[in-house]
Formats: structure tokens, C-alpha cells, sequence
């Protein structure tokens, strides 16, 4: 009988959400929906987001805490805003615009990146009319990182360099080192391995005559070292990295460091010490001011090791607890990644169910906040997924041709040179 009552008060992510008009005043309901859902156990192998099911009827229980840190979260966007008011009433620009841009880190911070984008624009608008070239700098870097993000790098670049040029204008050495390291991230990440070095070279050069810590510097350094297949410099750079970030305390940097170790324990085929240097980086994770998307980032990176040694349960393992991680903190673009990493796991199993992944994947990255870059990923995924399972080179050749068409759109937007 409790079973079959159970049973009835429960729903599935996907069919809450349609029944939910997507409304501002509704979104944080709808995330709480999310939230607060859990896999379906008959689903379980298969299931994704949508696929999750919750208990409508503990919902009202869990109303009055959502509300409350909804509130919080409100009472906080509402302070800064009438911080930047005084602060205009004052004269003071850059003070304003640093309580816009802590209002856009707020929302960044909980998922919503499209309100974030809008309170980070508005401060560089107001920093443009501002004799402090250290707000424009401050608000470049915030929209930057925010790109960044989105998987936008071409528009990340563009105001990444209009910071760095204005940081050296005004003699500003760390705040153009971060610059440069940034642009060297973007070059890295584009596979522009000449750029990158260029950038972080000038980044160190920066942090070292500022006395600032260079440690994610050296950091960028041994990952371009390692690209590049030098392992014995990347090592160097990795033990100066590792000393600097512990000096400091940068918890966050320290996850990052010990990803680095595991991905050039990785690149020089040790495994098990791979495994070793990612579980530390989950440990730096997890200390601090904990960043639940700097355990998610290890985590995936983590599955897509496994994955790529062929130790698929372990590597569905950590991407289910990755997801937990995604879903619990509305990071939607997390999730694309994480399902085309299970959707290829179950065309490495031989089991055709797993186009369910890819084509919730293609959803999600068409959603509120598009991102084609990552759609063109998962229609790549999707093609040796056919291709590999059931030799349908026709239905993998159109998806590799739409994979062509997305990427073709987003190279007009104009990519700078790094």
C-alpha cells in the first residue's frame, strides 16, 4: 500500500518541467524540481536528467528552504544594486561597477548566465564612461571568463586582449599577467600551442616583476610542455606550480595542478598513477571555500580517463557521481559532456540504447543558453557511435556533416589571432 502510494506521488523531471511555465518568478521552483529528483531505478543504465523522477508530495516541505536561500540570493543582488546606486550618487564609477560585477559572479555562480551576462554588460557599459581604466579592465576580464564559459573563446579573446592592452597602458602588471594567462588558456585550449606559449611567457614575465604569485602561470606552462609532448619540462614546471599554488592556498589551483600530474602521468603511460593524482585533485577539491564545479571538472575529466582505458564501469561510476554533482547545481553544460561521455561508454558496451545520451545531449546544448560549440561535440560522438555499433555510415557521415555546418557558423564570428 506505502508502495503503491509512492508510487503515485511521483513524476518524472522531464514532465514537471513542461507542466512549469518557464517564468522568472518559477525559476527557482523549477530548479528545485531538479534538484530535489533523484534516477529512476528502472531507468537506471539509460536515465538521464529528464528521465529522473521526484516526490511531489514532499515538494511543500521543501518550499519554505528554497524560498529561503532564494531570498538570500535576491537579498544580496538587491544590496549590491543599491550599492552601485550610492556609489554612482557619489562619483565613485568603479565602485559601482564592482558591485554590478559581484552581482553577475552571484548569479554565474548559481547557473543563471544569462542574468549574469546581463549585470556584467552593464558594468562594462558604465566602466566605458569612466576615467578608472581599472573598472573597464575589471569588467573585460569578468565578461571574458564568463565567454569562457559559454564555450564562447573567439568573444572571450577579443576582450581578454582590450584588458591586457589597457592593463599594460596603465602599468597594472598583475592584473595583465591575468590577462595573459587567460589568453594563454584560450590559445591552449584552441590548439594554438605558439600563442600560448607567447601569452604565458609574457604573463610570468608580469607576475614576477609585480612579486605576484605566478604559480596557475607555471601551471599553463606545464600543460603547453605537455601538449608539446615535453614531459621532463612539464614535470619542472608542475613541482613549481604545486609549491607556489600550496603556498598560497589555492585549493582550487591545487586540483588543477594535480589534474595536470594525472594527465602527464597519463601522457607518459602510468595509469595507476594517473588515478592516484586525480583522486588528490578531488581531495584539493573539496577543501576551502568549496567549488562544487571544481570537483565536477575533476570528476569528468577523471571518467573520460577511464573511459579512454577501457575501464568503463569505474568510468560510468564517476560520471553518474559527476552528474549528481551537475544536476544538484544546475551546470546544464557539465551534463552535455557528461552524456556524451556515458553514451560513448555504452557504444564501447555494444549496447544501441545508448543514443538516448547523445540525443539528450544535442537538447541540452540547443537549450536556453545555446552552445553550438558543444553541439557540434556531441554530433561528432554521435556519428563513431553509429558508425562503430551498427556500421551505418550514412546516418554517421549526416551527423558528421552537421557537425561541419555548426562549426563552419560559429568560425564567422570572427576568431582573433593568438
Amino acid at each position: 500500500m506505502t508502495s503503491a502510494k509512492t508510487e503515485s506521488a511521483t513524476i518524472r523531471v522531464e514532465h514537471a518541467l513542461r507542466l512549469l511555465p518557464d517564468v522568472d518568478v518559477l525559476a527557482p521552483l523549477r530548479a528545485l524540481v531538479i534538484a530535489s529528483s533523484r534516477a529512476n531505478t528502472s531507468d537506471a543504465p539509460h536515465a538521464t536528467v529528464g528521465k529522473r523522477v521526484l516526490r511531489t508530495d514532499r515538494l511543500p516541505d521543501a518550499i519554505p528552504k528554497a524560498v529561503q536561500h532564494f531570498s538570500e540570493h535576491l537579498t544580496s543582488l538587491f544590496t549590491l544594486a543599491i550599492s552601485a546606486l550610492d556609489a554612482e550618487r557619489r562619483g565613485d564609477l568603479s565602485a559601482a561597477v564592482r558591485s554590478l560585477l559581484e552581482a553577475g559572479g552571484l548569479e554565474a555562480r548559481i547557473g543563471r548566465e544569462q542574468s549574469a551576462e546581463i549585470w556584467i554588460e552593464h558594468a562594462l557599459r558604465l566602466a566605458e564612461s569612466s576615467i578608472d581604466r581599472r573598472a573597464e579592465i575589471e569588467a573585460l576580464l569578468a565578461y571574458s571568463a564568463l565567454d569562457v564559459a559559454r564555450e564562447a573563446p573567439e568573444r572571450a579573446a577579443r576582450r581578454c586582449q582590450r584588458a591586457f592592452a589597457l592593463a599594460e597602458a596603465e602599468r597594472l602588471d598583475s592584473t595583465a599577467a591575468e590577462a595573459c594567462l587567460a589568453l594563454g588558456g584560450i590559445a591552449l585550449r584552441r590548439g594554438n600551442l605558439q600563442g600560448a606559449s607567447s601569452w604565458y611567457a609574457r604573463g610570468l614575465e608580469l607576475a614576477l616583476a609585480d612579486h605576484s604569485a605566478p604559480g596557475r602561470l607555471r601551471l599553463g606552462l606545464s600543460e603547453l610542455a605537455t601538449a608539446r609532448g615535453a614531459l621532463d619540462e612539464a614535470a619542472e614546471f608542475l613541482r613549481l606550480a604545486d609549491a607556489e599554488l600550496r603556498e598560497a592556498r589555492d585549493w582550487a589551483g591545487l586540483a588543477a595542478a594535480r589534474s595536470a600530474m594525472a594527465r602527464l602521468s597519463a601522457a607518459a603511460g602510468r595509469p595507476d598513477e594517473t588515478i592516484v593524482h586525480y583522486r588528490e585533485a578531488l581531495e584539493h577539491a573539496q577543501r576551502g571555500a568549496r567549488d562544487p564545479l571544481v570537483e565536477l571538472v575533476v570528476r569528468i575529466n577523471l571518467s573520460r580517463f577511464l573511459l579512454e582505458s577501457d575501464r568503463l564501469v569505474e568510468a560510468e561510476d564517476e560520471a553518474r557521481k559527476a552528474e549528481e554533482i551537475a544536476v544538484l547545481h544546475n551546470r546544464t553544460r557539465k551534463l552535455v559532456r557528461l552524456y556524451i561521455i556515458l553514451g560513448t561508454i555504452r557504444g564501447k558496451q555494444l549496447d544501441e540504447s545508448g543514443f538516448v545520451f547523445f540525443e539528450k545531449a544535442i537538447e541540452l546544448s540547443r537549450g536556453a543558453s545555446p552552445t553550438p560549440r558543444l553541439e557540434a561535440e556531441a554530433y561528432h560522438a554521435y556519428a563513431l557511435f553509429r558508425r562503430s555499433f551498427s556500421g551505418d555510415e550514412e546516418e554517421a557521415a549526416a551527423y558528421l556533416e552537421r557537425e561541419e555546418e555548426i562549426l563552419a557558423l560559429v568560425e564567422t564570428d570572427g576568431a582573433p589571432d593568438l
